[in-house]
């Protein structure tokens, strides 16, 4: 099937992102656009030219501001890979009114959010879907959005990058380990990271965030670094169907929003590329575990979560320590009944595939339990 070429999509993560950052994308990726992704291009390029004025204007109203700001309650992350149910987790949770969360507007605008706040909650309600192209799931600016995305509009550390940008893929795979990055780098990734947070505090009258992206799985000491109270909340699901929808999710939303050329035969780099990231993140967060008190760790399985959404988050909040969970029981409930009708999508496992996620994930089935098909 011939690879869909939209012209412009409004809807792109980047519609967002600050001057600075997107010249230095730019200069990073040698300037290299892919000619029919040349009028999106443009598209992103003059909307963070003309958006540079409230960037400036929003800097000097509100950072002073901002940057008193202090997060009294140290935020409850999700953990887990693409596609092992962390948005579902996050959209229930996200009805618990005591927290709150990265939400679309306030994330994929940071660098205005204030000044053009009216403008962009317009305009994305506008152009969301009815469905994100990768699982039905329902876009809504009432759920939550991953906070790298917020990441990605002021730094360019975020792995999220890769998909815009594939043919350079290698230079965005260290926004997934922050540790990877010089001392310099981790400052500028962490003073971007903080100010986010900080904002959607100030935006949230101080509740408790609850966040959620892929990569933090990956990035725990640094948040315990920034966060020492912070909770964990991890939800693991089988290797099988992790990887063959993480790999449509990468496929489809490059196929979408990349800028650079495909690279050739770029489908057999991307699945390697996700095993070594699924490998070095479970290995790393598997040593790091024991480190974490009890009381702010705690792991889910997919397969017996989605069976029982409520008795599980209850159990959760329980072991974290976390109040609330009988007022917020209606909402919660209210939210879980509306999804029943969700239908997952269904993926072919080869044989070929199959071997090679049972010889290098073995770990992790052996870890969670995970019988072998």
């Amino acid at each position: 099937m011939a690879e869909k070429t939209p012209r412009f999509n409004p809807a792109h993560y980047l519609m967002g992102c600050r001057l600075d950052n997107w010249l230095r994308l730019l200069w990073e990726n040698k300037f290299a656009i892919d000619p029919a992704r040349l009028p999106q291009a443009a598209l992103l390029g003059g909307m963070s030219l003309a958006l540079s004025p409230f960037a400036v204007a929003e800097s000097l109203l509100y950072d002073r501001k901002v940057n008193r700001v202090t997060i009294d309650k140290d935020p409850l992350y999700i953990l887990g890979f693409w596609r092992m149910g962390t948005t579902y987790l996050q959209n229930i949770l996200a009805h618990d009114p005591q927290f709150a969360w990265a939400d679309p507007v306030g994330t994929a605008s940071v660098a205005y959010s204030k000044t053009l706040h009216g403008l962009f909650t317009y305009g994305q309600a506008r152009v969301l879907g009815s469905a994100r192209p990768m699982d039905n799931l329902k876009y809504s600016l009432e759920l939550p959005l991953e906070e790298t995305f917020g990441v990605a509009t002021l730094t360019p550390y975020s792995i999220i990058h890769m998909i815009a940008f594939p043919t350079n893929y290698r230079h965005y795979i260290p926004g997934a380990f922050i540790g990877d990055l010089s001392s310099s780098d981790r400052r500028a990734w962490e003073k971007a990271y903080l100010h986010l947070l900080k904002k959607l505090t100030w935006a949230q009258g101080g509740k408790r965030l609850m966040l959620k992206s892929p990569d933090n799985t990956a990035h725990v000491p640094q948040l315990l670094k920034l966060f020492p109270d912070a909770r964990f909340l991890n939800i693991h699901r089988d290797p099988y169907t992790t990887i063959l929808s993480t790999m449509h999710m990468f496929r489809k939303q490059m196929d979408f929003l990349r800028l650079s050329k495909m690279p050739p035969n770029f489908d057999q780099t991307l699945e390697d590329t996700l095993f070594s990231i699924f490998e070095r993140m479970y290995h790393k967060l598997f040593r790091e575990i024991p480190a974490i008190a009890p009381n702010r760790f705690y792991e889910i399985g997919y397969e017996e979560f989605v069976e029982d959404p409520i008795g599980h988050l209850r159990r959760a909040y329980d072991a974290l320590e976390l109040d609330g969970f009988e007022e917020a029981l209606p909402q919660l409930q209210a939210y879980v009944d509306s999804q029943k009708s969700y239908s997952k999508n269904r993926f072919e496992l080869d044989d070929r595939l199959k071997a090679k996620i049972e010889e290098r994930l073995g770990f992790y089935f052996d870890h969670y339990g995970y019988a072998r098909r």
